[in-house]
């Protein structure tokens, strides 16, 4: 019931914006916040990983838990360290060249900025190696920018929870596959 509830209340949205190049400021901000995010898979670095997630979907996963977002926070700390252990990443890109912008105000106010990103990343666990080609949402909020890689169909109604006005918005399929 809690979670119907949250997910109602999310759900409404302010209408999606027109698609529109960054402004060079905006552009430099948001490289260097994809780089740093990108460092930080590479570097598994899971608390900045996690500080990465936009906060609305924290808030999700702690309201459909009932617990607080610290705890959240510091569960999906643990969780990504220990997945993180026994792997390797390489060949992490970001496909930077023609980012477009949306701009979107949610229905508690909040403007964000916001674009899809194509990334790929080679995973290494042993000595399986799978490349994944995917969207990653990166969400300004508050001057802020936010990551989201949606690697799948779960990942992508969580965002559009999160972002209603992304409901309107086609996002790419996440593909993996074996890597020779």
């Amino acid at each position: 019931m809690r979670l119907a509830a949250l997910t109602l209340a999310l759900a409404v949205a302010a209408l999606p914006a027109v698609a529109r190049p960054p402004t060079a400021e905006e552009s430099t901000k948001l490289i260097r916040a994809v780089d740093s995010y990108l460092s930080s898979i590479s570097g598994k670095d899971a608390e900045r990983l996690i500080a990465a997630i936009p906060p609305r979907i924290v808030g999700i996963f702690a309201g459909a838990a009932g617990v607080e977002v610290d705890k959240v926070n510091k569960l999906l700390v643990d969780q990504t360290r220990a997945m993180m252990k026994g792997a390797r990443f390489a060949d992490l890109a970001a496909d930077k060249s023609a980012i477009d912008l949306g701009d979107a105000q949610l229905k508690d106010g909040t403007a964000v900025t916001w674009a899809l990103i194509p990334v790929s990343f080679v995973t290494e666990v042993g000595e399986k190696r799978t490349r994944s080609s995917l969207p990653m949402l990166a969400v300004s909020e508050k001057n802020r920018w936010y990551f989201v890689r949606i690697d799948g169909p779960q990942q992508k109604k969580l965002v559009q929870i999160a972002y209603p006005f992304l409901n309107d918005v086609v996002i790419p399929d996440a593909v993996t596959a074996p890597e020779p």
